[in-house]
């Protein structure tokens, strides 16, 4: 799909304050979405399987760059950086999702507490432009009853169990014999997933799938996000502040 080219007064604009990669800081072209190193840095995923959906897509690998992504997104206040990944995801999986037929979008929720605390739910930041670049609409479905630990300081043992019962359907009569996507920064053992598509489910939704930035790509999450957390923050501190 061919980019349309900008108008003059973008150029103006890019030439006074210039658009910059949002991982790495680097100057791109108005229409670029990162730089191309740092789009080459995020290889393939595996593949993607979560018992509970029909569906279920990954941008990337979840490696150190693409955990960089994830943490300047979640913890270093950078909301507008969800609409950078929901962009890559549909560049990716423009025409899967429209094979999919899907009547609407919604993002994993978060516990009202922990939201207001961090100002902003980033699987929702990621979902409202996905939704506005696949024109259909992002709708509230979901809502955490329960706050539970954050899934990325447990084992994935723990995972499978941390969630259950957490996630109940707020808005009913628009999941009954719908086909809903979900959207989440990052699909780790599936927890988070197979507890939204069962709360959709029991509401009546026909088909449900999933689709994340990232994905790791071996079983072992809990000693990935202990290596991930060693990882220099010193691109992370340039790029907050580009």
């Amino acid at each position: 799909m061919s980019q349309r080219q900008p108008t003059l007064s973008e150029l103006f604009l890019d030439f006074f304050w210039p658009n910059r990669c949002p991982f790495c800081g680097e100057i791109i072209a108005p229409q670029q979405h990162c730089c191309p190193d740092c789009l080459a840095s995020f290889p393939p995923p595996p593949d993607v399987f979560v018992p509970l959906l029909d569906a279920a897509f990954s941008f990337t690998t979840y490696t150190p760059e693409a955990a960089r992504a994830i943490h300047l997104l979640k913890f270093y206040n950078q909301p507008k950086l969800g609409a950078v990944l929901a962009k890559l995801i549909f560049r990716t999986f423009e025409q899967e999702l429209a094979d999919c037929r899907i009547d609407c979008i919604c993002a994993t929720p978060m516990h009202p507490k922990k939201q207001r605390e961090r100002g902003y739910n980033q699987a929702e930041r990621m979902a409202t432009e996905l939704a506005r670049l696949c024109q259909l609409p992002c709708l509230p479905l979901l809502e955490k009853t329960v706050q539970t630990s954050a899934q990325h300081t447990l084992s994935a043992e723990q995972r499978k169990h941390n969630l259950r019962g957490s996630c109940r359907v707020a808005l009913p009569d628009e999941v009954k014999e719908k086909r809903i996507l979900v959207v989440d920064d990052v699909i780790t053992t599936g927890a988070t997933m197979n507890e939204a598509a069962h709360a959709l489910r029991q509401a009546g939704a026909a088909w449900v799938g999933g689709i994340s930035f990232a994905h790791p790509s071996f079983e072992d999450e809990y000693a990935f996000s202990k290596d991930i957390a060693s990882i220099s923050t010193k691109k992370i501190a340039h790029t907050s502040k580009a």
